[in-house]
Formats: structure tokens, sequence, C-alpha cells
């Protein structure tokens, strides 16, 4: 039987991939066959032909290439190089060479999903939505050719032409190794723990569990945790397992999501349960216009049933799962086909396809611009002649992190204990 993967991701650049054993799809009352003899004319006719010699392989690749070229923009064919590095990308914490982009391929072109975060593209100033114009000072050209062109070797240097907002950009970014943690955790202040999900690989909830505790451990030192913050800005999803997983966590009971199929069929139908589920805190899940697919679900879960408020802006709007098959015969290493075969919705019955996810509480990523005139509000401090304080004047400390979204998250979490301390309620 030939391996079949099934992900829920965003798109077919840096990270995508999907891990559940099922059985071959098949082809129904298609008869490809019938077709063949076509194909195999007009490949004659290129072989016979064509004015200069070109490949079996490319041929094939092409061929293959162009019939998921008619579909979605979320499934392709993948040369074995391209298979290759998609299967290693999932496998967990990676080592990755590049300049560490996700891409999409657009209407209007080249897309930037979104740096990731630590690579030399975000240390560049690459930011979701700019639009590749030109790779070392070439037209972009055909998809993989240009994914292709802008990998390289460490050490080297591609030079990046953007239209970022209308206004063209040139970024010079060395390529390097660079290891992409899928989770990271730590105190943001006594009781406010924080987790950063950056894809959703086959490791990511055995990691989460990890940050959890550690959290949990210094938490419990200072009095408990109070208060959680899910960062899932700038995930563009991967595995469709994982984003079940990492939702279960921290929903005891209910649906997590459901997917269905061609024809209405329901294919599947993830439910939480009780065992390892972390509660007790409020929690507060951080999205943006990059969070996508497994991300969305994970997110969805969460706000469906009302365990975590969104915080942020509305999510990508990716709501279809993929399946990963193996295709056999393309030489020493196999190909691979990514085929979307299904829809998924959150337990409120909810498809976010286009849609995507609208938080809870809309906050910019950036924080507005402040009243000109507030600095020059005169406080009692400021008169001469000013009565002194008998109990000792204190320098008013306001220590804010540079992340605004963040900080929101943070100032939300502390007025929830202190609301719920005046009502007489629980976390």
């Amino acid at each position: 039987m030939r391996r079949i993967w099934v992900l829920a991701l965003f798109v077919a650049a840096s990270f995508a991939a999907g891990v559940v054993f099922s059985r071959p799809l098949l082809a129904g009352r298609f008869d490809p066959y019938k077709k063949l003899n076509v194909f195999a004319k007009v490949l004659s006719y290129i072989e016979n032909n064509y004015v200069e010699n070109v490949s079996e392989a490319d041929l094939m690749y092409g061929a293959a290439r162009g019939l998921t070229d008619t579909l979605d923009p979320h499934s392709r064919f993948m040369d074995p190089e391209e298979y290759d590095r998609l299967r290693r990308e999932t496998e967990g914490d990676a080592e990755i060479t590049g300049i560490g982009i996700d891409l999409e391929k657009k209407k209007r072109g080249l897309v930037v999903v979104s740096p990731i975060d630590g690579s030399p593209a975000a240390r560049a100033g690459i930011e979701p939505g700019d639009l590749i114009v030109k790779i070392d000072g070439a037209e972009v050209g055909e998809f993989e050719d240009a994914v292709n062109r802008i990998q390289g070797p460490s050490g080297s240097e591609v030079v990046l032409t953007l239209d970022r907002r209308g206004k063209e950009i040139t970024v010079r970014i060395k390529r390097e190794k660079f290891e992409v943690k899928t989770v990271e955790g730590r105190m943001l202040e006594d009781g406010y723990g924080f987790v950063k999900l950056r894809i959703f690989s086959s490791n990511t909830d055995a990691k989460l569990v990890e940050a959890l505790e550690d959290i949990k451990k210094k938490a419990d030192a200072k009095g408990g945790l109070r208060g959680l913050v899910l960062d899932l800005r700038r995930n563009p999803g991967g595995l469709l397992d994982q984003g079940v997983k990492v939702a279960d966590r921290f929903i005891s009971e209910g649906l997590i999501v459901r997917t269905v199929g061609k024809g209405g069929r329901e294919m599947d139908r993830q439910m939480a349960h009780s065992r390892g589920t972390w509660s007790g805190f409020p929690m507060i899940v951080l999205v943006d216009g990059a969070t996508a697919s497994a991300a969305e679900i994970v997110a969805g879960a969460l706000q469906d049933h009302q365990r975590a408020l969104l915080l942020g802006t509305p999510t990508f709007g990716k709501g279809s799962v993929q399946t990963v098959m193996t295709v056999d015969g393309c030489g020493p290493k196999p190909c691979g086909l990514k085929l979307t075969v299904s829809l998924y919705y959150t337990p409120s019955g909810r498809s976010i396809q286009t849609q995507g996810l609208v938080p809870n509480i809309l906050v910019d990523a950036v924080a507005p611009s402040p009243d000109l005139g507030d600095g020059d509000t005169l406080r009692e401090r400021n008169y001469e002649r000013h009565l002194k304080n008998a109990q000792g004047e204190k320098a008013i400390e306001q220590q804010r992190l540079g992340d605004y979204q963040l900080q929101m998250a943070l100032d939300y979490l502390k007025s929830w204990a202190v609301f719920s301390k005046h009502s007489g309620t629980k976390n």
C-alpha cells in the first residue's frame, strides 16, 4: 500500500505536509486511460519534432504539474527534491539552509506569507504580503523555478526586489543555516506564561507539553499560573493531527474539528478528551493574517468552546485539508502529490474558507500613534512648590513589551484576574 499523509497546511512553500495513514484515493468513474492516448501523441510530437532535446523527467514533471495547476492553489505535484524537503521540514525542530520565508503563488504573483521568526528574511525586514517582483534582478517566472532561485548554499546571497503596498524595495539577504524550533515557551512575568507555536510538525504537541510543564513549575513557585498567551501569529499550519492534539490540550470535551469531502460526505470528526487537559487559567490566543490552516483549526476550536479569547487581526482563511501521497517511478527518490481532499469546519459549524477567524479583540500589530499633547500635560509633580508626599515620592515605572499585541494580551489577562476577583468568580 502506498503511504498517504493527511495534513492541514497553508501554502506550498517552505512548510507544509501531513501525516496520517489512510487508503489511496480511488479514481471513481473517471477513466484516465481514455485520455492517455492524447497525452502519448503530444509526448511523441515533442520528442520527435521539438527544436531542442528535453529530458524525459522534465516532460513528465511538467505534465504532472500541469494537471495540478488546474486545481486549487494548495494542490501540487512535487519532484523528488521538493518532496524530500517537505518531509524533512515536518519532522520536528529542523535546521534549514536558506533565507526562511513561506511563499504562496497568487494571481498577482509570488507573495510572502510570512518570514520565519529568527530567519535571515525576518532580520532583513521582509513582511507578510510583500510581492516578490524580481530575484537577483531577473523576473520571477514560474513558482518552482523562483523557489529554487531563492534557495541556495549557506553564505551566498540573494537580492529580492519587492512591491510593498505600491512601493518598490530591494533587499539583499545572506543565506545561512538556522534552526526552526516549533515551540518556544517562557514566563512574561510572575504568573503569566507565553508559548509560541511556529508550525505544526510531528513533535509540536510533545514540545508544547514540555513548555507548559516548565511554565507551570516556574509559576507554582510564584503563586500559580494566572494566565497564558498562545501565540499563533505567522503560523502557516502543518500537520492536521498535531493541530487537533494541541487544541485537545486545552479543551476537555466536545468537537474540535470535522472534515467534509467530495459530495458533502463527512470524512472525519475529532473529539476532545478530558485526559491531559490544561485548564484553570484564562487564555488569549494571538492571531494575524498569516495564521492559517491547522493554526486556524486550533484558534477556531478554542474560540468556539470559549476556552480562549482571540486577539489580533483576522486570520488567513484557509479552510481546506490536503493529502500528501508518495508517487513512485521518479528514480531513486519518489515524487509527491499534495491534493486537496476536504474542507474543515469549526465546532460551531463555521467554515473559515476565505473568511478567516475574526478575533474577539481587534488589535493591530503596531501601537497607535500617541497623542502629541500627552507629553505636555502637567501633573502635580510638575508644579513648583508642590507638596511633598509624606510616604516618599517614587518614580513611576512603566515597563512595556516591545511587541504591542503581546503587551495587550498580557494587559487583558491581568484585567481578567481583577474582574474575576471583583465578581467573585473563578478563572
